[in-house]
């Protein structure tokens, strides 16, 4: 689920208590558009990449990883928990001085594709100013794919 989807369920499950049948808050009226699926489909292939580098290890590395990364980061069963720990991975992808990525993803090539991901969540995510929100679009995701996953 993109992270602004989870944010509006969050905002959503506070509010419903609020709404009567007579004045439904606005901010209840949330409708995903294809940037959030194609978000979703970001944080399904890095999910993937995980779980490939996780079955990949033995013994304690796997249990460790597993534990410090896979469920760290996709284990939570709360919308807030989910839209926080996604926020931190791309804060972290995106930064060129963090060191988690290369902890979570070791293979150069699917971690440049996680960095250049995050960079497209950031630019749906994170305004820095008003209007400055820049929807993933099908182009964008298309060349992403593109540049590093192919059919042979």
């Amino acid at each position: 689920m993109s992270v602004h989807h989870l944010k509006a369920l969050i905002k959503y499950y506070k509010l419903v208590d609020k709404a009567t049948t007579d004045s439904v808050p606005p901010e209840l009226n949330f409708v995903p558009g294809a940037g959030d699926d194609l978000e979703s489909m970001i944080w399904v292939i890095t999910y993937a990449i995980m779980i490939h580098r996780q079955e990949s290890l033995q013994g304690s590395d796997k249990a460790n990883y597993k534990r410090d990364v896979v469920d760290q980061y996709y284990g939570s069963w709360s919308y807030s928990g989910l839209a926080e720990y996604r926020d931190l991975m791309v804060y972290r992808g995106t930064n060129r001085l963090a060191d988690e990525p290369e902890e979570w993803i070791p293979d150069p090539a699917q971690r440049k594709w996680f960095r250049q991901a995050m960079t497209l969540v950031a630019g749906q995510t994170r305004a820095s100013s008003p209007g400055a929100i820049k929807p993933i679009t099908f182009d964008s995701f298309d060349a992403l794919c593109d540049e590093f996953i192919t059919d042979a």
